[in-house]
């Protein structure tokens, strides 16, 4: 007669396998018994806060002179590149485990750089494009305020009020955005020692409000922030975050 009977040991195998568990197969016959060690299998719980690095993309020639960039795939300039090697060799000895991105040249090139000094890899996440603003996009600022005079009034005073002739609702880009950078988020399961997200100017802007709490109409402000910045993320967050994201769309 043969009896199968299954064992599930949790061991502390230090350094590298700290949460792994062995699952152990016995085999027993009338003569004794004998053990069967299969492949290790992972039971480390998903940390329930994540560590966030955010980080600005650098800028195109389009942003250099005030047009609006949009989801416009441009490529990186000269100046901006040199002033994001310069940030991110200020993060030399940190280590990020992966960098999110958008697929866009400015945020590749931007994540590429950061990746080399944190050693971390890179993923592009589609959903992290900026705000697709339809018709606007390639106009600069002067001239949008020369044609559309009062839409670019509510645009600087109450941004979330202008729907974008072609273009989406910064309600609906915010929803997009963080809804993808959640479930991206979501998705690792040892994002330790943390996770850097590379966003252009106004997905950096929308995610900042959404990470500290402030309304859209404080997106201009919000923009206006530093390089690379930590922020703390929860499991909570990202789920309604994905949730929101569910209902927009």
């Amino acid at each position: 007669m043969v009896s199968v009977a299954r064992l599930d040991l949790v061991l502390d195998l230090q350094p590298l396998w700290r949460g792994w568990k062995l699952r152990l197969w016995i085999v027993e016959d009338d003569h004794g018994c004998r053990a069967r060690w299969p492949m290790a299998e992972s039971i480390m719980a998903k940390p329930e806060q994540i560590n966030v690095m955010l980080i600005r993309s650098g800028a195109s020639e389009w942003d250099r002179c005030g047009r609006l960039v949009g989801q416009a795939d441009l490529p990186i300039c000269k100046s901006s590149r040199n002033e994001v090697d310069e940030s991110s060799a200020m993060l030399n000895g940190a280590e990020l485990r992966v960098i999110l991105h958008a697929a866009d040249q400015c945020s590749t090139a931007t994540a590429s750089a950061y990746a080399q000094v944190t050693g971390a890899k890179t993923k592009v996440v589609e959903e992290l494009a900026d705000v697709d603003l339809g018709l606007w996009e390639g106009l600069r600022t002067e001239e949008l305020e020369e044609k559309f005079p009062k839409a670019y009034r509510e645009w600087r005073d109450n941004p979330a009020n202008v729907i974008v002739p072609e273009g989406e609702t910064l309600v609906g880009a915010g929803a997009r955005i963080t809804g993808g950078l959640a479930k991206a988020l979501d998705k690792l399961r040892a994002p330790d020692p943390g996770v850097g997200v590379v966003l252009r100017p106004m997905a950096y802007g929308l995610v900042r409000c959404w990470l500290t709490g402030r309304p859209i109409s404080e997106l201009w402000k919000a923009m206006d922030g530093p390089a690379a910045e930590w922020h703390e993320v929860t499991r909570s967050q990202l789920r309604q975050a994905r949730e929101e994201s569910r209902v927009g769309s």
